[in-house]
């Protein structure tokens, strides 16, 4: 039995058909031959008189009445209602900090709600390391909700955790399943990736809330977060939620603090509650209350990501 070809494979194939194509003949009309004609007796022919013709008389043209078009006005539309914004907070990407060549970002996720259609309740977690000097990345995803979350992209298969890598430029898929280990090359772009991918920073959780790089909140002191100096703000729900009602957000925080270093504006850690569906936010299939922690670390400590044995004759996936 094959489990390494069962484990990794995302789609069915697709069954091929031929087409028939039916041309109709219809059969010619014959053509009915003309009746005979008579043949009339010749008679005498009397002189015809012949009548003076009388004028026709000439109608008089109405003009047709031409009926007058209504003018139908259509409704104006009634503008969006803007959400009155006290003072923002700029936000920028960590990545966007040049002084800055390596990072490591962690997500804790405590949910509560249904996938699916079925009940989802436990731990969802995401580490990712970014080395932006070498450009590599990995992304490890565990927790005993990632069958549940992540069913389908795994295809129902009992997968425990999973990570993908980015080295060279070309992407890598570490699957766990019971007591295998498998490494494959995608043969095509993995739907959903880039999304999940975006969804595990901040920075864009936030952006995707209030479609914007400010976030709005009243400053709560100054803390030192992972040894990174940081401003701490409680954040303002009230405004956010109205930003992403307007922009048709599917979910809505309760709660939260966030914390921004002195120095590049970026987010160090943040810490919601929160409730809605976080397919939109997240790339998670995911709806009800998510209590979601983001802590970033090892700032400029150059992470050590190096495939596994297993890549080194990895499968090749299906483009």
């Amino acid at each position: 039995m094959n489990v390494s070809r069962d484990l990794i494979r995302a789609s069915s194939l697709i069954a091929t058909a031929t087409l028939v194509s039916l041309v109709a003949f219809q059969p010619a009309i014959a053509e009915r031959p003309s009746a005979p004609v008579a043949q009339a007796a010749t008679a005498t022919s009397r002189p015809t008189a012949t009548a003076t013709p009388r004028p026709a008389a000439t109608a008089t043209l109405r003009p047709t009445p031409t009926p007058t078009a209504r003018v139908v006005t259509a409704p104006t539309p009634r503008p969006t209602p803007t959400v009155a914004l006290p003072p923002g907070i700029t936000i920028r990407p960590i990545s966007n900090t040049t002084s800055i060549k390596s990072y490591k970002t962690v997500v804790n996720m405590k949910l509560d709600g249904q996938s699916a259609g079925k009940v989802a309740k436990g731990d969802f977690n995401a580490e990712v390391q970014t080395d932006l000097s070498n450009k590599r990345q990995s992304i490890g995803i565990s927790g005993s909700l990632v069958p549940v979350l992540l069913g389908r992209y795994l295809q129902s298969l009992p997968v425990s955790g999973l990570t993908l890598y980015l080295v060279d430029g070309k992407p890598y898929v570490v699957a766990q399943a019971l007591i295998l280990r498998v490494c494959a090359v995608p043969g095509a772009r993995i739907a959903g990736l880039d999304q999940l991918s975006s969804g595990l920073s901040a920075e864009v959780f936030l952006a995707q809330l209030t479609g914007s790089n400010k976030i709005y909140g009243t400053p709560a002191g100054n803390e030192t977060v992972n040894g990174i100096p940081t401003k701490r703000y409680k954040l303002d729900v009230t405004t956010i939620n109205a930003l992403a009602k307007q922009r048709g957000a599917t979910a809505q925080l309760k709660s939260g603090d966030v914390w921004i270093a002195t120095q590049g504006d970026y987010i160090v850690r943040l810490v919601v509650d929160g409730t809605g569906n976080l397919a939109s936010n997240t790339g998670v299939d995911f709806n009800g209350n998510v209590n979601l922690t983001m802590n970033v670390s090892d700032v400029n400590k150059i992470p050590a990501i190096q495939l596994p044995g297993q890549c080194n004759n990895p499968m090749r996936l299906p483009a």
